[in-house]
């Protein structure tokens, strides 16, 4: 057996099933994708009854849909007697508060004889699910089987395993998960190795794939796919009459990538780059060094994430799209992975982090982090916030993830971000992002933001710009947009600076300064580089700075 062909899992199990400490394992992730052995690839069900356990003189399956299966027609022969003898009928039951009692007389029976045994349960989550003390009362008596077949004496000594399938670890009952006698064992997304093996033999079968492709190439680009996922695509490409270019191929990817991790995550995908950004030139050159250190390979000198933080509307999250254009690895934004379901959060976050894992080198975007990264404190919603807050804060500072994985936490609130996420080996480098103040910044970005608007290109006066509010993109956007909209009523493509002049002139912006204050000297509090920071704040005492937001904090709450 190869090294490429034996997964690594199967490797741990066979350790602690050696180590005769316990017969029940968890087997959790990528649970429903091909296994790549002994140059072929197979069902994880099917590598489990006809490989893994082939030795064993009994095999059997089960999941609430379809009941009991067996491995072959002699063991199903003599499930069936034994049923015969105890219901009268030889269809065992389905329910598994009938069925588990008889399987654990069965199991007796066959072990004390000298029989090597082997019980797998499908979507295991369904039978033992985490809802606290909320069982019902089956629930209760098919945990309570588990648990007795983890640790009793008679199953320990014997070659027996029962292995309990599952996506997510959070969505089995936690008296289950944490039981000293029970082992979880993480099945991963494929290696490049193994990608690699399987396609070359997928192409091996195909011709005319193999005149247009490299298997390297491929299994390079297809990193963080599964294997199902990866044979749909071959299967496009070997139905496609002319070959699909890169871009073809990564748009592909991402589509899949974004289905299957169902909603919760998608690629920031831009033609733009920092080139699109007006103003905010110390954080676009600070960012750019970022990217040349990734395309050159220096990750271990990279922050392990950064805080984007500032006023709202001075483009935060449009720096970061436009950063995703040029940083040379793909981007993603987390969505909303929260959910009302109990254990459902925790299945969401653990399917995340496991296909960014699977996804690296990549950069990971929280916008509004404040509220969607939870706190230690575990609220109303008993504790799940406290256990996202645990689970994100471990992953994110995991040593093995720098340069690999790179966080982007965006937030015009840094004060209600826990102080865990904005330490060193977290987002580590806080960026502010203010509105334009000098003159030249204030022309550069109503030039800018003309272009962005689809406006040709306005005469634009050199003088007079220090006279102007000290707006952010946002505002002056919305403002442009006004000018532009006051031209075409009178018939004109395009506004003039007299069209900008009088739209200024009535123009009322949102009456929240003092917020817009705040948030500011929170940006500049919370700035870990000088050379980020505008003149206008770069020399400002501490001391006024705590005086001043304190202030403020009084007044907008």
């Amino acid at each position: 057996m190869s090294a490429v062909a034996l997964p690594s899992w199967v490797a741990e199990l066979a350790r602690q099933y050696y180590a005769g400490r316990t017969a029940l394992f968890l087997l959790h992730g990528n649970i429903h994708d091909l296994v790549w052995y002994e140059e072929k690839a197979t069902l994880l069900r099917d590598f489990l009854l006809h490989t893994l356990f082939r030795r064993r003189d009994m095999v059997l399956i089960y999941n609430r849909a379809t009941g009991l299966g067996y491995r072959d027609g002699k063991t199903q022969k003599e499930v069936e007697t034994l049923v015969q003898e105890i219901y009268g009928k030889p269809i065992p039951p389905k329910s598994p508060a009938e069925l588990f009692p008889f399987l654990h007389r069965f199991f007796q029976q066959r072990l004390q004889q000298g029989c090597r045994v082997a019980f797998i349960v499908e979507f295991a989550e369904t039978l033992v699910p985490a809802v606290g003390n909320n069982l019902t009362a089956e629930e209760k008596t098919t945990l309570l089987y588990f648990l007795r077949w983890a640790q009793d004496p008679l199953f320990l000594r014997s070659d027996f395993t029962v292995l309990l399938l599952t996506e997510g670890l959070s969505e089995l009952h936690p008296k289950l998960v944490s039981n000293p006698h029970v082992a979880a064992l993480r099945v991963p997304y494929p290696e490049e190795a193994t990608r690699a093996a399987f396609i070359t033999a997928w192409l091996e079968k195909h011709p005319k794939l193999q005149e247009r492709y490299q298997a390297t190439a491929l299994s390079v680009a297809l990193g963080g796919l599964t294997l199902v996922q990866v044979e749909k695509i071959l299967a496009e490409l070997a139905e496609s009459d002319t070959p699909w270019t890169e871009g073809q191929l990564v748009e592909r990817k991402k589509m899949l990538v974004e289905a299957h991790a169902g909603g919760l995550i998608e690629f920031l995908s831009t033609h733009l780059t920092l080139d699109a950004v007006a103003g905010h030139h110390a954080a676009k050159a600070y960012l750019r060094s970022i990217a040349q250190a990734l395309k050159k390979g220096h990750t271990a000198t990279l922050p392990m994430g950064f805080l984007i933080t500032g006023p709202v509307g001075t483009g935060k999250t449009f720096l970061l799209r436009c950063f995703a254009g040029e940083i040379g690895i793909p981007m993603v934004q987390l969505k909303n992975f929260r959910s009302p379901w109990v254990g459902e959060t925790e299945a969401n976050l653990e399917r995340i982090l496991a296909l960014l894992e699977a996804l690296a080198p990549i950069a990971v975007v929280i916008d509004e982090a404040d509220t969607q990264l939870g706190s230690r404190e575990g609220g109303r919603d008993s504790g799940v916030s406290a256990r996202v807050f645990g689970r994100l804060a471990n992953f994110m500072s995991d040593p093995r993830h720098r340069g690999r994985i790179l966080w982007f936490l965006i937030t015009a609130r840094p004060d209600l971000l826990p102080v865990d996420f904005k330490r060193q080996g977290r987002a580590e480098e806080h960026i502010p992002l203010f509105p334009s103040t000098t003159p030249e910044e204030k022309r550069e970005v109503v030039q800018t933001l003309l272009r962005r608007i689809g406006v040709p290109e306005t005469s634009l006066p050199e003088d007079g710009w220090e006279d102007l509010p000290n707006f952010s993109g946002a505002e002056w956007e919305a403002l442009l947009t006004r000018a532009r909209f006051r031209a075409l009523l009178e018939g004109r493509d395009a506004p003039t600076w007299s069209d900008i002049q009088t739209t200024l002139e009535d123009f009322i912006p949102p009456t929240y300064p003092e917020e817009v204050e705040y948030m500011t000297y929170l940006a500049v509090l919370e700035c870990t580089r000088r050379s980020l920071l505008p003149p206008l704040y770069r020399d400002l005492s501490r001391e006024e700075l705590f005086q001043r937001t304190a202030l403020l904090r009084q007044r907008v709450g």
